[in-house]
């Protein structure tokens, strides 16, 4: 493989290429300070692999209220948000994991740390890593999550995928150490035949098609077969027609470069496996780079992201914010020219910005174009679909396409909003699977903002989009739909995001008369109205699929005909003075009214809790819901809004035409 110092990976030409980096370029200077300090940390540390398996890195939460662990020692585990102390099992054979991938990334970053600098004792420890576990490996037992053997254990891990995502930066540091003639003849034997060989049998044991698993099966495949020069272990992991990398390419990722999960963390998570096979690939001279749609897995979340650079934690993910994954553009950026303005905005002291990072990066990153005109990002096969006003700085995304299997949620037609420098509507994300409420309230419909029916969630449905279009003034439009979600129900969700507001149309028609609730949430703070509203501690909002998780605040009933207001504040710091409003209408064809309803929802441990506000409509069987939401200042005039045509609420099949009149008197009429 070429680099830009046109040096293969890992030779010693390589090696003097990146001496001369680090004495020209300040970043690289500082990057080489960083991977001096992390080793400076590792020899400060007793030298103590643990002769234990590792468990399960889902079950490292606390049982309390989900948030992963932080680490006091072996047998003592801290939660950072209640501050409770676990010990025991599955806490502590999960610490073990945790040392296990220490020693692991620590034999890679010392071996690159000699090829710098020619530290003799980062060579040395970063051989004893490998020669102890090639000593050692036949001890460790296969094992499973569970604790029973199984196709999917491992040996040191639970399981073949963290196996392989553990062997592969040993596999790296060994290559790169006897590049630098730093090991034996005897010394070489010893650690391919008795660690980076042995795992082949794993792997091979639990082949895994279309799968996460399966990329990182295929990236320590690559590594042990650039390590051991066994070609033919490359051609598997790269042409295996049932599980190979071009049959990932094909069958797990989209035409617009997004996993088939439908999660940015799953997303991330493979293509950082993605880009080790590819590595391993090229050192044996086979350029998997330029695949088109490998490439197209780093454009996609820099076309789908948020002003601020993150992407939502739509299904099973947390938000991902694109610009903590800058040393993997650091790689795209040298070798296809994608991602030098994440790069640019990043400390470039990865151990990536070592390897690949050219140094007019920032220079070349202010000619890459960014979006100024109202525009759409479709992901088609996962079935989400981004709009954006870049004048305004507002995006919205609903996801209305297929369920995303194991890691999807029950969120048909779900609405997300950013809007005022922040996510005013956003999705519940995940707990780690070990903590039951993630399947008992995080991948509910009632986490979602969406609609439920009878008081239980959607069914694992599939819409899809109906129109998605840009207005002669440069608003958008866009219509989703789904019949699958409840028997004999239709969902339909209209939405037009103009230059200063959002406006949402969401029509339901039930076969028999039923209790529709649509919600949000936000994490916002709630601003409770000056007027009285009745206090529903007592209330009992559900008492399944999620609803059982919701903390009743206030209710009240609005009347009909009413348009009603409820506002939250960012937060009670520095962006107290944010606010965002949510303005409902409401006219049904029986004259009756709607519940409204606030409450409090459980929240990702990095958010904490949500406010939720529910619109309950009780034994209608056609309904539409009409909102307006703008992200506002607190010294802003609240909006005036009516619906032109009343009977366009009271009968969805008729186009409704809504005008939002602003305080600087600027009106605009909305029509869908």
């Amino acid at each position: 493989m070429k680099t830009t110092a046109g040096s293969p990976l890992f030779s010693p030409a390589f090696f003097q290429a990146l001496r001369d980096k680090c004495g020209s370029q300040a970043w690289a200077q500082q990057a080489l300070a960083k991977l001096q300090e992390q080793a400076e940390q590792r020899w400060a540390r007793p030298f103590d692999i643990p002769l234990l398996e590792g468990g399960w890195s889902h079950n490292y939460n606390c049982p309390k209220d989900g948030d992963r662990l932080e680490r006091l020692d072996r047998h003592h585990h801290r939660c950072p948000t209640c501050g409770s102390v676990w010990s025991g099992s599955p806490w502590d054979e999960v610490a073990v994991t945790h040392e296990h991938v220490s020693y692991s990334t620590g034999s890679r970053l010392m071996a690159l740390l000699y090829g710098i600098t020619g530290e003799a004792r980062a060579a040395a420890w970063a051989k004893q890593v490998l020669l102890f576990y090639a000593a050692h490996y036949a001890q460790f037992q296969l094992h499973d999550r569970h604790g029973g053997a199984s196709k999917l254990s491992g040996k040191v891990m639970c399981q073949t995928l963290s196996e392989s995502s553990w062997l592969i930066p040993m596999a790296q540091a060994y290559c790169m150490l006897k590049q630098l003639d730093a090991l034996t003849e005897t010394e070489q034997q010893m650690i391919e035949r008795d660690l980076l060989l042995q795992v082949l049998p794993l792997l091979d044991g639990n082949p895994m098609r279309k799968s996460n698993w399966q990329s990182y099966h295929n990236a320590a495949r690559a590594w042990i077969a650039a390590a051991t020069s066994r070609r033919e272990q490359l051609e598997q992991a790269v042409r295996d027609s049932e599980n190979g990398f071009e049959f990932q390419m094909e069958f797990s990722l989209s035409d617009d470069g997004f996993w088939y999960e439908g999660a940015w963390g799953y997303h991330f998570y493979t293509l950082e496996a993605q880009v080790q096979l590819v590595l391993a690939a090229q050192t044996m001279g086979m350029p998997l780079h330029e695949h088109e749609r490998f490439q197209s897995m780093f454009r996609a979340p820099l076309q789908s992201m948020f002003p601020d650079g993150t992407l939502p934690p739509v299904h099973d993910s947390s938000t991902v914010n694109v610009y903590d994954y800058a040393a993997l553009f650091e790689f795209s950026s040298c070798f296809f020219n994608v991602g030098r303005e994440i790069v640019a905005a990043s400390r470039r002291d990865s151990i990536n910005a070592l390897l690949f990072g050219e140094d007019d990066v920032c220079n070349r990153s202010r000619s890459t174009a960014t979006a100024s005109e109202p525009e759409f990002t479709e992901l088609t096969k996962a079935g989400m679909i981004y709009m954006k006003q870049p004048s305004s700085s507002q995006a919205a995304m609903i996801d209305y396409g297929e369920h995303g299997g194991y890691h999807g949620h029950r969120d048909k037609l779900n609405l997300l909003y950013y809007a005022g420098g922040h996510p005013w509507l956003t999705d519940a994300g995940m707990l780690p699977y070990g903590n039951a409420m993630h399947e008992a309230y995080f991948k509910q419909t009632a986490a979602h903002n969406t609609v439920t029916i009878g008081g239980r969630s959607q069914a694992e449905a599939q819409g899809r989009m109906v129109k998605a279009e840009r207005l002669n003034n440069g608003w958008l439009l866009l219509a989703t739909e789904t019949e699958e979600a409840y028997p004999g129900a239709y969902l339909r969700r209209q939405c037009v995001l103009t230059d200063r507001v959002l406006l949402d149309v969401f029509d339901v028609r039930c076969e028999q008369e039923q209790e529709v609730d649509w919600f949000v949430h936000t994490q916002g703070v709630h601003i409770h109205p000056e007027e009285s509203v009745e206090a529903a501690s007592e209330l009992q909002i559900g008492t399944q699929d999620g609803y059982e998780y919701l903390k009743p605040v206030s209710e009240w009933k609005a009347g009909q005909g009413e348009v009603w207001m409820q506002a939250w504040r960012w937060d009670d710091g520095e962006h107290r003075g944010d606010h965002f409003e949510v303005y409902a209408l409401h006219q049904q064809p029986d004259n009756t009214g709607e519940a409204v309803i606030v409450a409090e929802s459980p929240a990702m441990p990095s958010i904490g809790k949500r406010s939720t506000l529910i619109r309950r409509r009780s034994g209608v069987k056609e309904t539409r819901f009409i909102t307006v939401f703008r992200a506002c200042s607190d010294t802003d005039a609240p909006l005036q809004i009516r619906l032109r045509n009343n009977e366009a609420e009271a009968a969805p099949s008729v186009r409704a035409q809504i005008e939002v009149a602003f305080p600087d008197g600027t009106v605009q009429i909305i029509e869908v």
